[in-house]
């Protein structure tokens, strides 16, 4: 897949993004930016607003490489441009512009 392609997710209401497998986003979509209160693309988890779960976040994509099979999570976010918030979160292992990636999509649940 070709990040070229993925500027069409900018579009769509929920969280969009790929991390390599350093755990660096390579790609974030508005959705996530805006969650994020700015870019999301070079840093960690441990950069961003959510840096309090980032070892759960990052744990859950070693595993999804490892396997090489989607995982499943809901999240709790303390800190985000919404405040606090549950995700439903689902990753799945692939490649972007030649890189070995966690791509994940994830929505906040609302009540």
């Amino acid at each position: 897949m070709k990040s070229a392609e993925l500027h069409i997710t900018n579009s769509f209401p929920v969280i969009f993004w790929a991390k390599n497998e350093d755990g660096v986003y390579i790609f974030g979509n508005n959705t996530i930016n805006e969650f994020a209160g700015g870019s999301v693309v070079g840093k960690k988890d441990s950069e961003l607003p959510w840096a309090d779960t980032a070892e759960v976040l990052v744990a859950h994509d070693n595993k999804v490489l490892a396997s090489g099979k989607p995982g499943y999570m809901h999240e709790l976010v303390h800190k985000s441009s919404k405040g606090e918030a549950t995700l439903n979160v689902t990753k799945w292992p692939g490649e972007l512009d030649g890189v070995k990636c966690t791509f994940g999509i994830s929505f906040v649940i609302e009540e």
